[in-house]
């Protein structure tokens, strides 16, 4: 006789863990087939583990994104054995997918690469603005089915491929490692799949959202194993794998930009403006016009050996570069720049804006551009050498203040 959990009947097992067995099922209220995820007996005795279990339910609820698993339910069997009841994946995993593909001697190709990215960046994307880091991603985690992606397939992407096929909508699931940064430091035990954790995740320490980054590239670089793919595409793999995270891309949508600018053709490949594109100071916003919009600004770092370059048109006489710097905190206020000190040749880096009491800001750009209350900026450097960025603000007594951050741009 079938088990049944609640108005859940269980069918096969399609996963055992190490914490959980997940067993495909038919909801009978609603005629419908679901996964039923149900936490091991002798981990729920446990109250850590137990209460980590429930934690990914409560996660999962708060991601919103076709790319994300969707949970139906929670409960508890009669043996105080707590379940998920998560959306079924009717086409298997994407380890299972390019295991059988690799049989057949396929590679994949500029379009298999982004047919997968799109929609995994957006994934991810949609992980990050719940303020979570998922912490283990990986090809078993991320899954298929039969609900066609509006990322893919559609008249202005035109993208064939074997791994998404235009019929199919990438998922990404298993959100039991996630880490909730809303509600504390980023400070997270061990853990993560070899071969796609960062080195940040091999002992107890401080991940944040690059950790994602890091996961992403790795399963790319997986996925993309013997493929003939051009050397930007995998500049851009080993970026987001960097060891240290803020080498790594900020986020997931300069990850996306990046790769399809190295897989663009090159009678297509996009032309960049100087100014002004999409980001936030906490996880990333949006590409293709599908997500949240914020206004950011990308701009090239020109540094060179010798010092910095500071110069281009003051904005105000308090701007003058003569002026001596000012304090960084006065009646209350204080502002400062939070960023990296050291960053390579062609690898972009965000500073973000530290202030507080301060309804205006002013940025001071290597480049001689100036920009007005911008939570961060996004720098590329282009040579090696040292430059500065400058942070200002002017209280409404007239009093200024003044942050400097200083770079080194290596190669």
């Amino acid at each position: 006789m079938a088990e049944r959990l609640g108005h859940y009947l269980l069918g096969d097992v399609i996963g055992v863990g190490s914490f959980a067995t997940v067993y495909r099922a038919i909801d009978e209220r609603l005629d419908d087939e679901v996964v039923v995820k149900v936490l091991a007996e002798n981990h729920s005795l446990n109250p850590e583990i137990r209460e980590r279990f429930i934690a990914e339910g409560r996660s999962l609820r708060r991601v919103e994104g076709s790319h994300v698993v969707t949970i139906y339910d929670i409960g508890e069997s009669e043996r105080q054995q707590p379940y998920l009841v998560l959306e079924y994946a009717d086409r298997g995993t994407v380890r299972e997918r390019v295991a059988a593909l690799w049989q057949s001697g396929w590679r994949a190709s500029r379009e298999d690469i982004l047919a997968f990215a799109r929609p995994l960046a957006a994934a991810v994307d949609a992980v990050h603005r719940a303020q979570l880091v998922h912490r283990d991603l990986s090809p078993g985690n991320i899954l298929l089915t039969t609900k066609p992606s509006e990322l893919i397939g559609d008249e202005t992407s035109n993208l064939h491929s074997q791994v998404v096929a235009t019929d199919e909508r990438l998922m990404i699931a298993d959100l039991g490692m996630c880490k909730n940064l809303a509600m504390n430091s980023g400070l997270t035990v061990s853990g993560g799949t070899a071969g796609f954790r960062p080195p940040e995740q091999d002992s107890p320490g401080v991940v944040d959202t690059r950790a994602d980054i890091y996961a992403i590239s790795a399963v790319l670089n997986w996925l993309a194993q013997d493929a003939d793919l051009p050397g930007a595409a995998d500049k851009v793999i080993r970026r987001g794998m960097s060891a240290k995270p803020h080498r790594r891309q900020p986020n997931a949508s300069v990850w996306l930009n990046e790769l399809e600018d190295a897989l663009a053709p090159p009678e297509s490949a996009p032309e960049r403006e100087p100014a002004a594109e999409s980001t936030q100071d906490a996880p990333p916003t949006t590409w293709v016009g599908l997500l949240r919009r914020r206004f950011v600004v990308v701009l090239l770092l020109v540094a060179f050996a010798g010092g910095a370059l500071l110069g281009g048109t003051l904005l105000g006489q308090w701007l003058s570069g003569g002026q001596e710097q000012s304090a960084a905190e006065a009646g209350g206020a204080t502002i400062g720049i939070t960023g990296p000190e050291e960053v390579t040749v062609g690898e972009s880096a965000v500073f973000n804006a530290e202030v507080s009491d301060l309804e205006s800001w002013v940025w001071a750009l290597p480049s001689g551009r100036h920009l007005a209350d911008e939570p961060e900026v996004l720098l590329t450097p282009t040579a090696p050498g040292t430059a500065e960025i400058v942070l200002r603000a002017r209280l409404p007594d007239g009093q200024d203040l003044e942050a400097r951050h200083s770079i080194r741009v290596i190669e």
